[in-house]
């Protein structure tokens, strides 16, 4: 239907509406303020259908009541001074309440298009940053790969593989902050965690190696995203690299589940086990961070290995 048809139906349903409740009211009332259920009815009109719904409410609704409730009834006929001055003063105030309500709709409809503006305007100036930001981890990952296979040393192509592990860790933390969650400040961790899981199968592991990820799908804080994104990118990558060396292949578990104490989160392998001793030649860059994001989470690691695997698991009390 026409929007204006649409109007006028809703301004006469609401001033008949409106006349039958004061028509209903007429033996208590009698004849005493027969206007300001108009009044109602034009304020309800303007709500539901705008200035044109509300005017045509105050028209029909001023007629039937100076025609079905004013004496004498059913004639439009003159009445005494008073009752025309009654008619005069209450239809020039229902013009003034619908000018005042319709100022104020405009005024916020100004309003809301202004802001519906400003959010759009944010959204592709946060969507810019994005990219730009993608764009720029994206050229050092380049450029520490360039110089990786520049590098003659085993050991030097190794530490900047790790490097660009740890890099592309951030970034995939990056991607899913802010503008890809519910709102402005948290990140679904469990599609992020599961993610980078993903990418570092695709990456490091042979086929014979799966990394399988069943994270709950909490909300977290960006801060404690990226500690918690480099935690399991550590505890994966090492896992990939040296669970498996005397095997064919095996699987690797991503977990999480609440608890009372808070989100328990578990990086399981069915590897080898660790070595008695500790491998020599590695800085322990990869310890040494885990051990500095869970002391940045307030979390605690538990570690327990057998000829069976490795079992990680970190308590993180607080996901604010």
């Amino acid at each position: 239907m026409p929007p204006l048809l649409v109007e006028l139906a809703v301004g006469l349903a609401v001033a008949a509406l409106f006349v039958a409740a004061r028509l209903g009211l007429g033996p208590l009332l009698g004849e005493t303020t027969p206007y300001p259920f108009v009044f109602v009815s034009v304020v309800v009109a303007a709500v539901l259908a705008g200035w044109r719904g509300a005017l045509f409410a105050l028209v029909i609704g001023q007629a039937l009541i100076w025609l079905l409730v004013v004496e004498p009834r059913w004639t439009w006929s003159s009445r005494d001074p008073q009752q025309e001055a009654a008619l005069l003063v209450a239809t020039v105030s229902q013009f003034l309440i619908l000018a005042v309500i319709t100022f104020y709709q405009r005024e916020v409809d100004k309003g809301a298009v202004e802001r519906e503006r400003r959010v759009t305007l944010l959204d592709e100036a946060l969507q810019e940053i994005d990219h730009r930001t993608r764009n720029n981890y994206q050229t050092v990952l380049a450029l520490i790969d360039l110089q990786a296979r520049r590098a003659t040393e085993p050991a030097v192509k190794e530490a900047l593989g790790q490097t660009a592990a740890r890099i592309e860790a951030l970034a995939l933390a990056s991607q899913q902050l802010a503008i890809r969650s519910e709102d402005l400040g948290n990140v679904r961790l469990g599609e992020h965690l599961c993610s980078l899981c993903a990418r570092l199968e695709r990456g490091l592991s042979r086929d014979e190696v799966k990394v399988m990820c069943e994270v709950d799908d909490v909300v977290v804080s960006p801060d404690r995203a990226i500690c918690l994104s480099i935690v399991v990118n550590e505890l994966v990558t090492n896992a990939l690299k040296h669970a498996f060396q005397d095997s064919d292949g095996g699987v690797i578990q991503v977990t999480s589940k609440m608890t009372p104490r808070g989100l328990e989160l578990t990086v399981a392998d069915n590897g080898s086990g660790l070595p008695p001793k500790p491998a020599t030649g590695g800085s322990g860059l990869g310890r040494k961070l885990i051990e500095t994001f869970v002391r940045q989470l307030g979390a605690r690691h538990e570690m327990s290995s057998s000829t069976s695997g490795t079992i990680h698991t970190v308590l993180v009390p607080d996901l604010a």
